[in-house]
């Protein structure tokens, strides 16, 4: 009749042995998981700049289709340099409007357009691993940009001269996106 007793007292639980392995897999699962998500916040980052951008340059060619169907095609290149959210039905939820100094913008992630520079920026959230060769803040510019035949080859565009192709919205400077641990 002591044997019943004797093994219910023995049972007790977890050594402290099997305790600390168990926290310890689990902090390695957890810092593996943290790692990941880290990875997917910046690849998010980055194709949301894309989805943007494309979706300016969707904006770009059915703006020129309107201007070639109302027989507008000469007004083409006033569209150079001019802010290319305006073409957008609705602007980014993080786009904070046209601003003329830089210095005004204090938060990453947001897009905004550069009036001083004619340039659309985007402020990059994670840029530890953003490379770029500005200098600053981490940061994505664009342009539009007059597409043209130059013909008298002057380096610039001359109305009634040189053939107007369409618009582009161009970087301002080449950039890469390193994801650690690769």
């Amino acid at each position: 009749m002591n044997l019943p007793v004797r093994c219910r007292f023995q049972q007790q639980g977890f050594t402290l042995l099997e305790l600390v392995l168990v926290i310890l897999i689990i902090s390695i699962m957890g810092l593996i998981a943290i790692d990941r998500l880290l990875n997917y916040r910046i690849d998010a980052e980055r194709a949301m700049i894309q989805t943007v951008i494309g979706n300016i340059r969707s904006g770009l060619g059915m703006e020129i289709a309107q201007r070639v169907a109302r027989d507008r095609i000469g007004t083409i290149n006033n569209l150079e340099n001019a802010n290319p959210i305006e073409l957008l039905a609705q602007p980014p939820s993080n786009y904070i409007g046209e601003i003329d100094n830089e210095s005004q913008v204090s938060r990453d992630g947001v897009w905004y357009f550069d009036t001083a520079e004619s340039a659309l920026v985007y402020r990059v959230r994670f840029g530890d691993y953003f490379k770029t060769r500005l200098s600053g803040a981490p940061r994505v510019r664009h342009r539009i940009k007059l597409v043209y035949t130059d013909n008298n080859r002057n380096n610039r565009f001359d109305p009634g001269i040189d053939h107007v192709s369409g618009l582009d919205l161009v970087p301002l400077e080449d950039y890469e996106w390193e994801f650690p641990n690769e």
